[in-house]
């Protein structure tokens, strides 16, 4: 085994099943292992490298702001943190938004349904099935049964209901604080919402008076063809969390709040030590402006059409998602043709639902790399025929 691998599996609790290399730098859509071998990676490390690996304006930024302020808490004002708030609020919010930072994605849904519950006054949070909110105590309570099977202590005040299902939403939001849905349920396989089900949510909420949650860990900062999620779908939340892509690698999280949830919100309500830090927020701000200089959310869509258009294959039943957040599902089991990408160094992911392959890759991503990932397909795809 490589002295990499053993040191960590010495040292770390194993949490994970890891592709079977070190990786040791990134540069745009490309990473490379120890042994300098070059792959293409069209996962992103979860969809976190939206602006590519290590862009030169986040490591710039990142590079400046450690030599002039490391971090100080949110006792006293920031310059960065005040523009990463702004960056936020203009690209994915409307006039009025407020912000409140964190640290990851799971941390962004345990404070948006705390204020949800702050500011209606109401303990219940409804939840649709088969999402994924995180692994903290109530984030993972609201995320789907694969993930809380044998863990006990769990909220019981989070009610689930199925995915899509308006009837069921409508009954359980009766004196409910708010409903938490992912726009496209990532980790599930792509499974994407309708715009009659995501307008449908926003009037069941405001009618019954809970709120509504958008959790964009994923979805948002252009992957989807537009800003967000919210953008996407015409429908307005209440709020709309935040987190993988938003600092570009760097750990950040976000909850985005309406004008008037945000103007319920009272000091002390909540905090976060390092959420908001000075380091995070300036890479927020050089990640947002990359988006925006380079026209990125309209890449991603216009690299969803090329897939759509040019992904031809009788072996992919259904391509799932939006911009460059897709699902693109199999015929059979995904797990064999993944191993077989990644035996020509090209970097996918899987899902809870098994035929489905994901690709999350930057949103740098061109027809040049695209067309990589055709090719090995037909390949792929070419051998299986001929073994049969």
């Amino acid at each position: 085994m490589n002295e990499s691998m053993a040191l960590e599996d010495k040292y770390l609790l194993p949490t994970y099943e890891k592709f079977p290399f070190v990786l040791d730098r990134g540069e745009g859509c490309w990473v490379w292992d120890e042994n300098g071998d070059k792959y293409l990676d069209l996962y992103g490390g979860h969809a976190v490298a939206a602006i590519g690996h290590s862009p030169a304006e986040v490591t710039a930024a990142i590079s400046k702001q450690a030599a002039k302020l490391l971090f100080y808490s949110n006792l006293v004002y920031n310059r960065a943190r005040a523009e990463a708030a702004k960056a936020l609020v203009d690209f994915c919010g409307e006039a009025g938004s407020q912000v409140f930072f964190c640290n990851s994605g799971a941390e962004a849904n345990e404070n948006a349904m705390r204020i949800a519950r702050s500011v209606t006054g109401r303990a219940m949070v409804v939840v649709a099935e088969g999402g994924f909110h995180g692994r903290t105590a109530a984030a993972i309570a609201a995320t789907g049964l694969k993930y809380r099977k044998g863990l006990a202590g769990l909220g019981a005040d989070i009610v689930h209901v199925p995915f899509g299902d308006l009837d069921a939403a409508e009954a359980a939001l009766e004196g409910a604080a708010a409903f938490l849905l992912e726009p496209i349920q990532s980790v599930q396989g792509a499974t994407t919402a309708t715009i009659s089900y995501l307008q449908g949510l926003e009037a069941l909420c405001r009618k019954s008076g809970a709120l509504l949650i958008f959790d964009e860990v994923q979805t948002g900062l252009g992957r989807v063809g537009a800003p967000s999620a919210r953008h996407a779908f015409g429908a307005r939340p209440h709020m709309q969390t935040f987190a993988k892509a938003l600092a570009s690698g760097v750990p950040a999280g976000a909850v985005l709040v309406s004008p008037e949830a945000a103007a319920k919100v009272k000091p002390g309500e909540l905090g976060s030590t390092f959420g908001g830090g000075p380091l995070a927020c300036v890479a927020i701000s050089a990640t947002i402006k990359a988006i925006v200089d380079k026209k990125l959310t309209e890449n991603a869509a216009k690299m969803e059409s090329l897939i759509r258009s040019t992904f031809k294959f009788p072996q992919i039943t259904e391509i799932r998602g939006r911009g460059l957040l897709l699902g693109l599902v199999l015929d059979r089991p995904s797990k064999a043709v993944r191993d077989a990408l990644l035996a020509k160094k090209i970097l996918v992911g899987g899902a809870d639902d098994k035929s489905v392959i994901r690709l999350l890759p930057p949103l740098t991503v061109g027809p040049a790399e695209i067309g990589l990932l055709r090719g090995a397909l037909a390949e792929i795809f070419a051998a299986e025929s001929v073994a049969a």
